[in-house]
Order: structure tokens, then sequence, then C-alpha cells
């Protein structure tokens, strides 16, 4: 990124790159206020929006605070979470992340660094397919599983969230991000609260975060 491209893009977005790939009709990355950031079609995938819904979320709960050694986030993206809890927070631990996408991996190495931290794990997985084989177990569990701005089904059963809780150490937490924009994901919300009370029997905190996000909270 040029200086005059940085001032550039405070006026206007920067498209600098465009791929495609099975999983994503068109994935952009651009410089917006001085930064690159990675869309798709439709949504911010990392590093805008997405990012500063994890930077709250992630105060919300008071991650700082707290002894964290081992992190699941499933749905990598380009890395906004592990900018987030390496660089922002400083945090010491362990994390794996799945990302099903090879080339929202390589455009995270190119443009956002994501090759850099000595603790990251990065598995090109599935992540029903790793939540239905793995056996590791986690402090914490990001969740940000989405195609387009919409959360696949798969991703919001009493299945899957059987499989998150089978992940969790004792004491441990999840945050599941969702996206309320419409009337029809607005009344989603619910239902996906009672899904998790029925599988945790704990009360789920939700906090909305940047307007149509929807953070569920699930603390053991």
């Amino acid at each position: 990124m040029t200086p005059f491209q940085k001032y550039l893009s405070y006026i206007h977005k920067i498209v600098v790159e465009k791929v495609t790939s099975k999983f994503s009709a068109e994935l952009e990355v651009a410089i917006q206020e001085g930064k690159y950031v990675l869309n798709s079609v439709n949504a911010n995938y990392s590093f805008a929006s997405l990012h500063r819904v994890f930077q709250q979320a992630l105060n919300k709960i008071k991650i700082s605070d707290k002894k964290i050694s081992s992190v699941l986030v499933l749905g990598c993206g380009a890395g906004s979470i592990p900018s987030i809890i390496y660089k922002e927070l400083g945090l010491d631990c362990k994390m794996d992340a799945i990302e099903i996408d090879e080339k929202v991996i390589a455009l995270g190495n190119k443009y956002f660094g994501l090759d850099q931290y000595p603790n990251l794990n990065i598995i090109v997985d599935d992540a029903m397919n790793f939540a239905n084989i793995t056996t590791n177990k986690y402090d914490l569990i990001l969740v940000d599983l989405f195609k387009g701005i919409n959360v696949p089904d798969q991703f919001l059963t009493q299945h899957f969230f059987e499989k998150l809780k089978s992940m969790l150490n004792p004491a441990g937490e999840i945050l599941l991000n969702f996206v309320a924009y419409n009337y029809e994901t607005k009344q989603q919300v619910a239902t996906i609260q009672n899904k998790l009370n029925n599988v945790f029997l704990k009360e789920i905190k939700t906090y909305q975060l940047e307007g149509i996000n929807r953070v569920f909270h699930v603390q053991i």
C-alpha cells in the first residue's frame, strides 16, 4: 500500500485484487480508510465490520482478564480474529483456525500477515467435518461461519451446538456470530437462543453489535 493509496482510500475504496473460488462467487481485497479489507459480494469477511464485531464481543466478555490457553476459530477468513487475539490483545495462547477456502487463506497471507503468528495452526477443512472428528478441547471457541451474509443452516442446529459443547473445556466460553438483517433472520434469533439453552442448560447472553450482528455468548 502506497501513501497515496492510503490517503485516497479515505475518499473512496481502492480495489487491489479480485479472485473467485468454488466457495465464493467473488472475493475482493480493497483498501478502505487506510487499511486492507476482504469482502465478498455482499459482506465483509475480514478487517472491517466483522473485525469490529469481534473486538467488541471479546471486550464484553473481558477476555483480557481471563486465563485463555487454547482457542478454536471456526471460520478464520483472512485473519481478523487472530489479529485481535495476538496483535491487539497480546494473548499468549494456542489457536486452531478452521477455514474451508484455501484462496481466502492465501489472501490472508498476502495482505494481512496471517502467516506471522507462531502459535496459530490453520486447518483447511469444513467446520462441520472438523467438529465431527476432533477430540481437541478449548477454553474459547469463536464461531464466524457465513456464506455471504447468511449462516448456513447446518451451523444453527442442535447437533452442531452439541459438537461445540463437546469441544469446550470446563469453564470454557463460546462466541457465535449471526447477522439479523431482515424479518426472517430477526425471528431466528430467539430460535437460536432456545436451541443453545437446550444444549448448554445455561442462560445465553446475546449482544447486538454493529447494528445487525447478534453475537451469542455461552459460558459453561
